[in-house]
């Protein structure tokens, strides 16, 4: 397909701000991991604090998530992503301000950590339901590649950046930078303009919203299984390569250098996928979707058998193409096939189900592998991928859905 035609949704002046809500915030999200770390450590260098910290942030997405689903469904999602971006503008500069003037602590920092994952957990939904108020379902597969490809480019160098100006200035103004860049993105996004769309009926219970996003979620078999199967894939994915990929290498004697090389390797192929994805439309989107997945179980094979570098950072390059490819295709899908007053709803239900195993497979992962040694758990782990992934084939509605008729319409919101 023509690029030129692929990008005509850039035409789309709401869909640019978005584009550059979200290519700002990125700016500021992919540095800030390495500028906490070092912040926490700075004043702490206990492991546990670092680890209370980071259990903040991510405890309250795994309570919220569909608390988030239900908003999104029921207020304004632009709304709440303006709310969303500046309460973690708020949390990330108290962040930073703790720093600064030397009065952080373990138990400050992870409260601020976790309004920062609050506000996340609630922005998710209303943002991953957002683009088919946006942008015509013809152009959901383009715009899914374009939202995602400014985080992709920014995985590549970001940390790099992020540690040299941590060195170089302190992480208090990484960590204020990253507050600037969620107060300009809430900025942009109190502009864009959205298609109306059905709400729920404002007496309806919140009981109401729950069952009846379930119910949308349950009847669709290639909605449940396909996040039953991420369940696994996603719980063993962390667990073998970025739990036991470090471990290995460290092993084998190419330590953090060897490690970087390969994240930089999964980061270009997640920005590839991206630029494959603009121009290859299949027709069948669940079936491309499962197919583009199962390279994930590549790299944990190359590190069960004694990893050679050049291995497995071309494993890791075609792991994050097909990561990529398989996202943009699900998520189009689903912006697709569901009323778009149920879309909030049903995207927690997957995301959640995808990260609940994610702490016990970290734990069962770790005490495998210092019990038997990480050769078996990986080869275990990329088997139990690729049988997870291939049972797709075998559910029939995933072989039904397909992408929409590419007939001339108009565009929902542009001005």
């Amino acid at each position: 397909m023509d690029l030129r035609a692929s990008l005509s949704v850039l035409g789309n002046r709401s869909f640019r701000l978005l584009l550059a809500a979200r290519l700002i915030s990125a700016s500021g999200s992919a540095m800030a991991p390495v500028a906490l770390a070092f912040a926490v450590l700075g004043f702490d260098d206990r492991p546990t604090a670092l680890a209370t910290v980071l259990a903040g942030n991510t405890l309250p997405q795994l309570v919220l998530l569909l608390v988030g689903g239900i908003a999104a469904d029921r207020f304004s999602r632009r709304g709440i992503i303006i709310t969303g971006n500046l309460v973690a503008a708020l949390s990330q500069a108290g962040v930073a301000l703790l720093v600064a003037t030397g009065t952080a602590d373990v138990a400050r920092v992870a409260l601020l950590a976790c309004v920062t994952g609050a506000a996340n957990a609630l922005m998710t939904p209303a943002m991953n339901s957002l683009l088919p108020q946006l942008v015509d379902a013809r152009h959901l597969q383009e715009a899914n590649v374009l939202v995602r490809l400014p985080t992709n480019v920014l995985r590549v160098a970001a940390p790099a950046l992020g540690g040299a100006l941590v060195a170089l200035a302190g992480p208090q103004w990484v960590l204020g930078w990253d507050a600037v860049s969620f107060t300009l993105a809430a900025v942009l996004c109190a502009f864009l303009k959205l298609s109306s769309t059905a709400r729920t009926a404002p007496n309806a219970s919140v009981l109401h919203d729950f069952r009846t996003g379930w119910r949308e979620f349950a009847r669709r078999p290639w909605i449940w299984s396909y996040t039953l199967s991420g369940t696994v894939v996603v719980a063993l994915w962390l667990g073998g390569y970025q739990l036991l990929g470090p471990v290995v290498l460290d092993h084998e004697g190419l330590g953090a250098a060897g490690w970087g090389i390969v994240q930089g390797s999964f980061a270009i192929g997640l920005v590839l996928g991206g630029l494959v994805a603009l121009r290859w439309k299949p027709e069948r989107l669940m079936i491309a979707c499962v197919a583009t997945g199962l390279p994930m179980a590549l790299p944990l094979a190359i590190l069960a058998t004694g990893p050679h570098l050049v291995a497995l950072a071309a494993s890791a390059a075609l792991a994050g193409i097909g990561l990529d490819l398989s996202i943009v295709y699900w998520n189009t899908a689903l912006q697709q096939e569901l009323p778009v007053d149920v879309l909030g709803r049903v995207t927690s239900f997957n995301s959640l189900g995808e990260l609940l195993a994610v702490p016990l497979g970290y734990l069962l992962v770790g005490l495998t592998a210092t019990t038997t040694g990480t050769t078996p758990v990986l080869l275990t782990a990329a088997t139990l991928i690729l049988l997870a992934s291939a049972a797709l084939f075998a559910v029939p509605s995933q072989w039904t859905i397909q992408r929409a008729p590419r007939k001339p319409a108009p565009e929902p919101a542009t001005a």
